[in-house]
């Protein structure tokens, strides 16, 4: 088991088991360092503390002992229990007058294990200050703390060279009063006196320098020259600490002055931004329904006009009629692409989920695309290798998301190329889509911009008659809409990979 400090030390139950140091010329004194008093003295401690009887002693009041010197006795109970011999100049007061003594403290537990120190005391006969004091008077004469010490009525008693040069050209100020400009600072520092804390504030001052801030730390002690209640006051110069400060706040109220102004200005603009935005969808939506209508009109009429059903038309005319049909139903598909766009941009997309089969949506655009490869020389290669699976979604939306991402890869893979569509499941059992093709690829740096509106995947002429670039940013944000993720892969020359991932909590066994 581990000891404590204390628990080696001497104790002492009843004062009496110490009469054996009454047989001692030195004067020795037990003082209760919890209770601030002292406990118990032998003769020549009477004689020293001139006090007649052992009660007389012990009833000395050391109330107006500072907390500097509290805090010193409790400091040296514990170094000294450590085994450190503590041995210090100290100036003690019998009857009000000072006595220089040298003091030896050593650690010791009275009754109810309070702690306490015995103390032998050597008076000193001479004048001369010992080495310890010439060098804390010189510390005091060379430091650029301020220190002065006043009266117990405030009047001016000593300062140490720092404080006479502070403030010197005040001749009038001889009172603490005076000195803080402050009629009240000396009844705040006594109040201050019985609590455990020091007087310490920031304060103005005026002295040989201008106008400056100083630390002000005060606490009562004792005129070792008259034995009189005194205050010691010690300042410290926080000018240039102050003005770092103030700097700093104007700074800070600055900043936030100007974040609030560019935070107003960001609020207007991205208010004015949605008022746009939501205007431009308002239009495109307006003008996607009344484009249509005439446009279904075009288209329909035009493909009667094909078929002959209105009469007979010659080769030239079924030519022209073909392209007028494809060219409606082309400009059909981009209104439709806008009109999806604006809805997505207004919040406005809904899902009428249900569980299908993606087996029909992939036979549907095997077929929708087969034709268009043969037309282009190229090849199409469909793998499911995840049938009878149901997905929860919308069937019209997603079969929206793969002829989009299928119609991009036969749109930039030259003649001859080919496209192929693979579905299986990842080693998580979610189910991956994944189309190939063997096109013109996509430039590294436009990768992270490619699933934008209005951006196209080639920047050449291959952009040219290939759309608004919104077939990628409606399937991106229809595959969000599912809980699934899009990622891109590509390589100039070489082709793209894309990756349509549906997390398993969308699927289940037909």
């Amino acid at each position: 088991m581990t000891l404590s400090m204390t628990d080696s030390l001497p104790e002492f139950e009843f004062w009496q088991d110490l009469s054996a140091f009454n047989r001692l010329s030195t004067a020795i004194w037990v003082f209760d360092i919890e209770d601030h008093n002292i406990w118990w003295g032998n003769e020549s401690a009477l004689k020293f503390w001139d006090a007649d009887t052992l009660d007389d002693l012990v009833q000395r009041n050391f109330s107006t002992d500072s907390s500097s010197v509290r805090r010193r006795l409790h400091e040296m109970f514990e170094t000294s229990a450590q085994g450190d011999r503590v041995e210090e100049n100290w100036t003690l007061y019998p009857n009000g007058q000072p006595q220089m003594a040298i003091l030896t403290f050593t650690p010791i537990l009275i009754e109810n294990r309070k702690k306490a120190l015995l103390i032998e005391a050597t008076p000193q006969i001479k004048d001369e200050p010992d080495h310890r004091t010439k060098r804390i008077l010189e510390a005091v004469r060379h430091t650029p703390l301020m220190i002065t010490t006043f009266d117990g009525d405030g009047s001016l008693l000593a300062q140490n060279p720092a404080a006479a040069n502070t403030y010197n050209i005040q001749e009038k100020s001889t009172t603490i009063e005076d000195r803080y400009n402050d009629p009240e600072i000396r009844k705040r520092i006594l109040d201050r006196h019985d609590t455990p804390k020091r007087f310490k504030r920031d304060i103005k001052v005026y002295t040989a320098f201008g106008e400056r801030w100083h630390t002000l730390t005060a606490e009562m002690g004792l005129d070792p020259v008259s034995g009189r209640q005194v205050i010691v006051a010690t300042e410290e110069d926080i000018t240039e600490r102050v003005k770092a400060q103030e700097e700093l706040r104007r700074l800070n109220l600055n900043l936030e002055q100007r974040v609030a102004e560019r935070t107003h200005k960001l609020t207007i603009a991205r208010q004015e931004a949605e008022n746009a935005n939501k205007s431009k969808g308002n239009f495109l939506a307006t003008m996607s329904h009344e484009l249509r209508t005439p446009l279904n009109a075009i288209i329909g009429f035009s493909d009667m006009l094909e078929h002959q059903i209105y009469g007979p038309v010659n080769a030239k005319q079924t030519a022209a009629l073909k392209d007028i049909h494809s060219s409606a139903q082309h400009l059909l598909e981009l209104i439709n692409e806008l009109l999806d766009a604006s809805t997505i941009d207004s919040g406005e997309l809904k899902l009428f989920e249900e569980y299908f089969q993606h087996d029909d949506i992939v036979d549907y655009c095997h077929a929708a695309f087969e034709l268009e490869a043969m037309k282009k020389d190229q090849t199409l290669i469909v793998e499911n290798n995840a049938k009878d699976i149901l997905i929860k979604g919308d069937s019209r939306r997603f079969r929206q998301i793969l002829i989009n991402l299928l119609g991009n890869a036969f749109k930039y893979t030259p003649e001859g190329g080919s496209v192929s569509l693979h579905i299986d499941y990842d080693t998580d059992n979610n189910l991956l889509f994944q189309i190939k093709d063997t096109g013109i690829g996509i430039e590294e740096a436009r990768l992270p911009d490619i699933c934008k509106a209005f951006t196209q995947v080639a920047s050449s002429s291959w952009a040219a008659g290939k759309g608004v670039g919104l077939g990628l940013y409606i399937a991106s944000r229809l595959i969000d809409a599912h809980d699934g993720t899009l990622t891109i892969a590509s390589q100039i020359n070489q082709g793209t990979t894309v990756k349509v991932l549906i997390p398993n909590t969308r699927l289940k066994e037909t």
